[in-house]
């Protein structure tokens, strides 16, 4: 084929309505495929931010029965030379694998069930709470091991190592998988401030992402009952899009119970701007996270606040490696976060940390990187189904 521009069809059972994860990541894909000269289109319920260079085809969501014909009539009209599945259930995988057989095609997996599914209940007991949540998706995580172990998906793109290893165990080939890490903007006045050892109003710390019980938010609050002895005016703020209601309504429960609600705000849902202005005044961001299929709240944090504590999960380990103002606890342990941050803050944070960080992350994280891999894949692939296509018609 040769063809150095493509016609990719990306494809998400996301909605566009969601906040981040997704349909974020959707919008940094058909950008910059879109700035390299790439047609894009999106079969998809909207057009997400940042990707109104796509053509629309409207797909149903949540997906049932017809999004096998709504898919191909996408196909039909658009001809991609690259179909990317960004985001699908095992269901909707089950009825689109047969459309696409004679397609060039691949699938993203950000996360696996059980892992990163929510459970609105137990929240005070972590062992009830995951052992329920298998039972609960037991049959969705043996659905995609049939999937797996049938080849179901020619390719799988996953963004960390821990998603890889699931799908793996599942029973997939991990000569099929391709790690792409996600991006991170380096920012142009990369925060500087905020670099002291002391808070004379007390430090500033902030989580963002979805709130849900898999986000550990719990153990954040937790262990900041014990830095708070240390820093009796640390203000904590929790920023992200609801997922879960009886979570929050957790997270209320356990501030008032540990006397931290003149400390403790919980505030969803706020516009970008917002969040951008809280994290720019934060002297610490903690990710405390018990599940991860990569964590972009992470690595867009880390361009914007000195100080990082993170849990051990997707690529914060990868984000953190070689960062002097960084620390990686184990998941679902709020001492460990508690100690971690509480070292931190009584760090004072080398002047050119920012800098340091900015020009690592980018040379392991950045856009450009990740749209050369998804360039090189999608080639890659779509000769090998051309090949294939054509050697069946020469015998057929």
């Amino acid at each position: 084929m040769g063809i150095q521009r493509m016609r990719v069809l990306v494809v998400s059972e996301v909605s566009g309505y969601m906040h981040g994860g997704v349909p974020a990541e959707t919008g940094h894909l058909i950008r910059g495929l879109a700035a390299r000269g790439h047609e894009t289109a999106l079969a998809g319920d909207i057009s997400v931010p940042g990707g109104e260079a796509a053509r629309l085809f409207p797909i149903t969501i949540p997906t049932g029965p017809r999004l096998a014909s709504q898919l191909c009539e996408a196909v039909q009209a658009f001809a991609p030379d690259f179909i990317h599945v960004m985001a699908m259930s095992s269901t909707g995988v089950a009825r689109i694998s047969r459309e696409l057989r004679s397609h060039a095609w691949a699938l993203t997996c950000h996360s696996i069930p059980p892992y990163e599914r929510k459970l609105p209940a137990l929240h005070g007991n972590e062992a009830a709470h995951y052992a329920a949540r298998s039972l609960r998706f037991l049959m969705n995580s043996q659905a995609w091991k049939w999937l797996f172990r049938r080849r179901a998906m020619p390719h799988v793109i996953v963004h960390s190592e821990w998603v890889r290893d699931v799908v793996v165990r599942y029973g997939y080939d991990r000569d099929r998988t391709s790690l792409i890490s996600l991006g991170c903007h380096e920012e142009p006045q990369a925060r500087l401030a905020n670099r002291r050892s002391d808070f004379p109003d007390g430090p500033h710390i902030v989580s963002t992402g979805g709130i849900a019980h898999t986000k550990g938010q719990h153990d954040a609050i937790t262990a900041l009952a014990r830095v708070r002895h240390r820093f009796p005016k640390l203000r904590y703020q929790i920023i992200g899009e609801v997922r879960d209601g009886s979570y929050v309504a957790f997270l209320h429960g356990l501030t008032e119970r540990l006397q931290l609600q003149d400390c403790v705000r919980i505030t969803p849902n706020l516009p970008h701007e917002e969040k951008q202005r809280a994290l720019e005044r934060a002297d610490l961001y903690v990710q405390p996270s018990h599940e991860e299929g990569f964590c972009l709240a992470y690595v867009e944090a880390a361009a914007i606040v000195p100080r990082l504590v993170g849990t051990d999960t997707g690529a914060i380990r990868l984000i953190s490696e070689g960062d002097v103002a960084a620390r990686v606890v184990p998941v679902r342990q709020p001492r460990e976060l508690a100690h971690a941050i509480e070292g931190l803050l009584t760090q004072t944070v080398p002047d050119d940390v920012m800098t340091h960080r900015m020009r690592r992350l980018n040379e392991r994280f950045g856009w450009g990187r990740y749209l050369d891999a998804h360039e090189a894949l999608y080639r890659r692939l779509a000769l090998t189904v051309e090949s294939s296509n054509g050697a069946a018609r020469q015998f057929a």
